[in-house]
Parts: structure tokens; C-alpha cells; sequence
């Protein structure tokens, strides 16, 4: 198959998942395939450019996400829907088609996986911000001055080093969401950071992921920690009313923002799970929609054995 995914030049985690897990579990990509594989992102909208040139191929949807749009996503029969992340992202097709959960969670079902649940503890708390808020800081320093630790976003070492760094923390501080994600899939607790995704991502898609994302897996309601990012100036007031409320006067102050976030970050307190049966209902439904494709492809499935 085909695996097609979002590419950031500079890289970013969540993304480049597909290009780690997805060869390991159903063998190496050819884009000379007549079907395409859609596994990790929130890819699934109208106009998307990932999709352009994919009109005459099958689709395979394997736990993809739904990204919130203007206009609705009409479906054709090359769309072969296996299962959706949430259920915020099957209400956007009316329900037509089950969800799990992430497709991120299929780590669990590597051979290998054991190893990362193994990985000796280092960290006490780690903290993976959002890609595009890496420029905003120096998180190194700032992580270093809280005695935390930091996992960039980016993947710089490499998919499998951050996954081995979640692995070993014993909590995990998370702007990016597949880095909560794989924190839940390693059993490593999580707090949800907000900062820079309401202005780099759009705050309705970026709360739209996270709740589809924390309804599949049963938990509602949590809580997050905000830090400003953008500031309003003396002007602010001034200008909206000048603009009719269409202009708004805001800047970055990087040293109060900074010292926002480190005061912030060393109060975080409160972390979270998904339950364990919940991770077992995922890995079970997971594993039989593997099964089935692995089957279908004609795949080795001697090896393929849920055991988590």
C-alpha cells in the first residue's frame, strides 16, 4: 500500500508515526500502489491537497481523524472506510462508519511494543510542546531551569528515540497531541498544555481533535493548562472599535510569557489515563481491523498476536 500522511520539511512526531509504524505492521509502501493507506492525522476534509491526485485510487481509512471544515466531505466508492478516531469524527459522516480510537494506538500491537513498556524510568516529568511552538522558545533551557525534561516534538533522533523518551517519564506534559497520545499508549500519564494551537492551528481544530481523541477513549471533561501567547497592547481597545471589532491590537512578550509558562508548567499537578479495559477494548478492535487487512493483503499473520 500506499502510505500517505502529512510531511512538515522539519518534521513533526504525530506525522512521521505513519512512516514508522505503519511498514512494521503491514510491510514497506510503494506509491506505485493502486490503493492508499490513510492511518495517523486529522487529514480527512474537503480540498485536502493530500487527496488530489488520489481520485482514481481505493482508500483505506484506518483510524484517521476528521478536520473540521466549512464545507462537507462527500464521499465516493473508493473510499474504504475501516474505522474513524472519534465520534466527533463519524458524526461527521452521520454516523455511517465505526470509531476506535487514534490510529497512533496500533503501536500496541508491534512485537516489539513490549520493549517500550520495559523502558527504565529516567524522567520524572518530560514535556513535549506542539511543532509549531518549538520556535517560540528555547525549550531546552526553559524545561532544564524547571528540572524537566524535553522531548521535541520534531523527532530530530528519530520516531523511535521520542517514543523510548516517553517511555521514560513517569508523567508527561503535552502540547502535541500525539505526544499525549502515545503517552496513554505507553501507560505514561499526561496533562494536556495549551500555548500556541489556537493561533498556529485554529482553536476550533485543535479543541475538535483533542475531544474526538479523549471521547474514544472515555475521558470527558478534563482539564487543561492555558498560557497566553499573544498579548493585548494599550491599543487594543482602541483599534476594535475603530475597525468595527475586526482588528485586535495583540503582540508577543516573549519574557512574560516565558515566565507565564515556567511559573505554570511547575504547577501542573493533575494527570491523566485512559482505563485499562478501555485500552483493551482499542487493542482488541485494532488488532481484528488489522487482521483482516494483513489478511486481505495476503500477509504474513503468524506473528500477529495481540498480547497487551
Amino acid at each position: 500500500m500506499n502510505y500517505v500522511y502529512y510531511k512538515d520539511p522539519k518534521g513533526n512526531f504525530g506525522d512521521d508515526l505513519n512512516g514508522w509504524l505503519w511498514p512494521r505492521l503491514f510491510g514497506e509502501g510503494s506509491i506505485t500502489d493502486p490503493e492508499v493507506f490513510l492511518g495517523i492525522g486529522s487529514i480527512l476534509f474537503d480540498g485536502s491537497p493530500l487527496f488530489r491526485d488520489l481520485s482514481d485510487k481505493r482508500k483505506i481509512v484506518f483510524g484517521t481523524g476528521v478536520r473540521p471544515a466549512h464545507k462537507t466531505f462527500h464521499l465516493d466508492n473508493s473510499w474504504d472506510i475501516r474505522f474513524l478516531r472519534g465520534p466527533l469524527s463519524a458524526y461527521a459522516f452521520n454516523n455511517q462508519f465505526p470509531y476506535v480510537a487514534d490510529a497512533a494506538y496500533a503501536i500496541r500491537q508491534l512485537p516489539e511494543f513490549d520493549k517500550l513498556l520495559s523502558v527504565k524510568k529516567k524522567y520524572k516529568v518530560s514535556v513535549i510542546p506542539y511543532f509549531k511552538s518549538v520556535p517560540f522558545f528555547n525549550w531546552e533551557s526553559l524545561c532544564y531551569r524547571l528540572g524537566f525534561n524535553y522531548i521535541s516534538p520534531r523527532s530530530e533522533k528519530g520516531v523511535e528515540h521520542t517514543l523510548q523518551e516517553i517511555a521514560a517519564s513517569q508523567f508527561v506534559i503535552a502540547e502535541a497531541m500525539h505526544g499525549a497520545i502515545l503517552a496513554d499508549a505507553l501507560r505514561v500519564p499526561w496533562h494536556r498544555l495549551v500555548l500556541s494551537t489556537p493561533h498556529t492551528e485554529g482553536s476550533g481544530v485543535s479543541e475538535f481533535k483533542w475531544m474526538d481523541w479523549q471521547a474514544a477513549i472515555h475521558l470527558y471533561n478534563i482539564n487543561a493548562t492555558a498560557v497566553k501567547l499573544y498579548r493585548k497592547s494599550f491599543l487594543h481597545q482602541k483599534i476594535k472599535s475603530l475597525s468595527g471589532n475586526r482588528i485586535s491590537a495583540e503582540f508577543l512578550a516573549p519574557d512574560i510569557v516565558k515566565a507565564d509558562l515556567l511559573k505554570t508548567l511547575q504547577g501542573i499537578t493533575e494527570f491523566y489515563l485512559s482505563e485499562e479495559d478501555v485500552i483493551r477494548r482499542i487493542d482488541n478492535k485494532i488488532y481484528d481491523q488489522a487482521f483482516l487487512l494483513r489478511k486481505e493483503k495476503s500477509l504474513d499473520t503468524s506473528s500477529f498476536i495481540s498480547t497487551h
